[in-house]
């Protein structure tokens, strides 16, 4: 079956937060704590996504990639969010069992083309943990450069070390993205 780029639904809210819940076990074990990932992390997920698709903020864009009736990844991000870093990507998640299929950058992608077309061009940026390497690598090979560091207090009341990363507007993440595709 082949994969598709669409709008999320409230009806993909579960899905979307089981992939997020999932996806944190696997990047941040060793960083969150075994108690938060073990459990209350799907409610407080699932409590996250209600939220955003019940009470949708300006600007907020999410993104699917849904194979047959699986949904295998998400990007949500939120358009002209801070003045200076421009449009923010808060989360990307593909399910860990899919990785390394193109989902990553198909999403990102779709997140370049939504900030071309609806916010000129602007900068795009997100954070990411200091710790997670291989989403660094990610960012990186997709044109991101770091441009500053601070830290995050996730559900567990832990800080840990992260880093903005930026692409200088999203037609870079775009030609990354596409690079990444061939």
């Amino acid at each position: 079956m082949t994969p598709t780029i669409r709008l999320a639904r409230p009806s993909d809210a579960n899905a979307i937060a089981q992939i997020h819940a999932d996806s944190w076990r696997v990047a941040y074990r060793g960083a969150l704590s075994d108690t938060c990932l073990a459990g209350p992390i799907d409610e407080e997920r699932r409590a996250v996504w209600r939220q955003r698709f019940s009470e949708p903020p300006a600007g907020q864009f999410v993104a699917v990639e849904q194979t047959g009736e699986v949904l295998t990844g998400f990007v949500c991000a939120y358009g002209n969010h801070d003045p200076q870093w421009g449009n923010f990507i808060d989360n990307i998640h593909v399910d860990p069992g899919r990785k390394r299929q193109g989902i990553g950058a198909r999403l990102m992608r779709a997140v370049a083309e939504w900030a071309v077309q609806d916010f000129l061009e602007r900068r795009v940026y997100l954070w990411v943990l200091e710790s997670n390497v291989s989403a660094r690598r990610f960012y990186e090979s997709l044109g991101a450069e770091v441009a500053e560091r601070d830290l995050w207090t996730p559900p567990d009341g832990s800080q840990l070390p992260k880093l903005r990363v930026v692409w200088k507007n999203a037609a870079i993440l775009r030609a990354g993205a596409d690079r990444a595709l061939t």
